[in-house]
């Protein structure tokens, strides 16, 4: 990425898509498969579909492998096992009752409820749930025969930043990358009044005070400077590592792309999403009200599995800052990368498609779930200071 750009550059349609860290040795992977004997037409079919090599003996499928040597034979296969697993792939009946995602349909609420709670006593965790007005399938040429499922074939999940390097570049296996520190900071300084704060930096100095590091802030005696160094340390210190989620989060609840798949622990929210089309416009999008959306809309349904989702959950470092979008939507996110691009589909419990309108008390509405930027300061924020702010989804009222 070039460095006056950053995280913006994904909105360029010039933009390459570099690779990241770990690319694929597609000299090997083609060297497994020559001595497997499979034409060369068919090799090329597969490295396309992101079955690739790395290193080892293992063939992992990007869609939900990880870029890891062991092999599960579903995701990640060694090459003795490939050519059995390639023949399922070919012959999509063979493996098509693999999974054991339930797929039904909901005729009532009460219908659906019901069916939620015997999920929910049959699996014994937390269920998550994301509604759609309609399915989709991956377009990948060669699915993977183990997550088929009867009825959906191999549904789509993939986030935002996926869907348009699938579109772009389909074979590069590029590395996320958010919004610079520079551009976190102006959003998360606005909180502060920074003429204040540089005058109370003058007088600590003029009193022979040592002032100059965020370290320095934070051992002040001044309340203010105090707490402006600890969120200017953390938002340093934690950039990569423990605040990539929350921020790369907030990303994806305010409508920019992201690797993260949006769940949610409300059904609630969940059947207005199935029930509501988004709008796209110019200047503010809205959501449509398209009810059961002629029979297309659909309930998905997964497993909570902790260490590759995490529930939103304020950090000290945006202070009065309060995204209230992740709050009011119960949000919960799915986390993918280059070699687990529709992660969620793992997780994937039951699919259930909508055939009822929902009763008009049930049903939430956009100012519920999209608070405008009068009630959400921090939709204020990422709207003043972003670098995009038109990239910001917001809505009509």
């Amino acid at each position: 990425m070039r460095p006056d750009r950053g995280y913006w550059e994904y909105y360029n349609d010039e933009f390459d898509w570099p690779d990241g860290f770990i690319k694929p040795n597609l000299k090997a992977t083609r060297k497994i498969y020559a001595e497997l004997n499979i034409p060369t037409m068919e090799v090329e079919a597969l490295i396309a579909s992101g079955f690739v090599n790395i290193h080892g003996d293992t063939i992992i499928d990007r869609y939900y492998g990880g870029a890891l040597m062991s092999s599960d034979g579903v995701t990640r296969i060694h090459k003795n096992q490939f050519l059995d697993w390639y023949r399922a792939a070919k012959d999509k009946e063979t493996l098509l009752h693999q999974r054991s995602a339930q797929v039904s349909i909901a005729t009532s609420l009460s219908d659906l409820e019901a069916q939620i709670s015997q999920l929910e006593t049959k699996l014994k965790r937390r269920l998550l749930f994301r509604g759609q007005t309609m399915h989709y399938q991956t377009t990948r040429l060669i699915k993977n025969p183990a997550m088929l499922i009867d009825g959906l074939g191999e549904a789509s999940f993939l986030p935002s930043l996926w869907r348009n390097l699938i579109r772009r570049k389909p074979n590069a296996f590029h590395d996320f990358h958010g919004l610079s520190l520079l551009e976190w900071s102006k959003i998360i300084y606005s909180q502060f009044d920074m003429s204040e704060i540089d005058l109370r930096v003058k007088a600590q100095l003029d009193r022979g005070e040592w002032m100059y590091s965020a370290q320095d802030m934070e051992d002040s005696d001044d309340p203010l400077l105090s707490l402006f160094g600890k969120v200017r340390l953390d938002l340093s210190m934690g950039m990569n590592y423990n605040l990539a989620d929350i921020l790369n989060t907030l990303l994806q609840h305010y409508g920019l792309d992201s690797p993260y798949l949006d769940l949610s622990s409300d059904l609630a929210v969940a059947l207005f999403f199935s029930s509501h089309k988004f709008t796209p416009g110019e200047y503010s999008s809205e959501y449509r009200y398209v009810g059961n959306n002629e029979s297309k809309s659909i309930l998905y349904v997964f497993g909570e599995n902790k260490a590759e989702m995490a529930e939103y959950a304020h950090d000290r470092v945006l202070h009065e800052l309060e995204p209230l979008r992740p709050r009011r939507q119960s949000c919960v996110i799915c986390r993918s990368g280059p070699y687990a691009l529709n992660l969620a589909g793992l997780y994937l419990v039951a699919a259930i498609h909508i055939d009822f309108e929902l009763p008009k008390a049930e049903r939430l509405s956009t100012q519920d779930l999209f608070p405008d930027s009068n009630s959400d300061n921090f939709l204020n924020a990422i709207l003043e200071h972003c670098q995009q702010p038109q990239r910001v989804t917001n809505f009509q009222q």
